[in-house]
């Protein structure tokens, strides 16, 4: 069976944090199709877990809601980081906290048309750590218990889906046997 053919890859903008790239695909069928793909730089999100058990929520406000919003602490993979080394730096500057242990839960690709990975850790024995970042707004951290935060991500009470779905997916990788510390 005949393979589809890739054109060029072509750079048609440009942005801070996102890139548009185009490539025609030729079918086996003869028929052309013009693929769109938004490239950003890899991030990594953070379940951070206190003394008492409880996830640290931080509650930040996010210009495209125009309010503030609940969230995990966040952000992007700077040139020449590793994913783990962006973790502890997002978690100081967001939190004001490090942790002495960090475990990847999982690595997340949203799309085959928005290119970016997501990686995901689980953070405990937190200690004070602040490190200055670059959010416009003050961040609070929010102790909660984790059943809550559940039910935050499952409610709806959470709107970003990414940070629903690594809580909601965290709670599954528990109750079977898929996480230990």
């Amino acid at each position: 069976m005949k393979k589809e053919r890739l054109g060029p890859v072509k750079q048609v903008f440009k942005g801070t944090i996102f890139n548009i790239l185009q490539r025609d695909v030729f079918f086996p069928n003869g028929k052309k199709k013009l693929f769109e793909f938004c490239v950003r730089p890899d991030s990594v999100t953070i379940l951070p877990f206190d003394s008492q058990g409880r996830l640290l929520l931080i509650k930040e406000y996010r210009h495209g809601f125009r309010k503030n919003v609940w969230f995990l602490p966040a952000g992007r993979i700077d040139k020449g980081e590793s994913p783990l080394e962006a973790a502890k730096r997002e978690l100081r500057e967001e939190t004001g906290l490090g942790a002495k242990i960090f475990k990847k839960i999982y690595q997340k690709s949203p799309s085959n048309t928005l290119i970016w990975d997501i990686h995901i850790y689980a953070a405990k024995n937190l200690f004070p750590a602040p490190l200055k970042g670059d959010e416009d707004y003050p961040i609070k951290v929010v102790p909660t218990p984790f059943a809550k935060a559940l039910k935050m991500a499952l409610d709806g009470t959470i709107k970003n889906e990414f940070i629903a779905f690594h809580i909601i997916k965290f709670d599954y990788m528990l109750k079977h046997g898929q996480f230990k510390w």
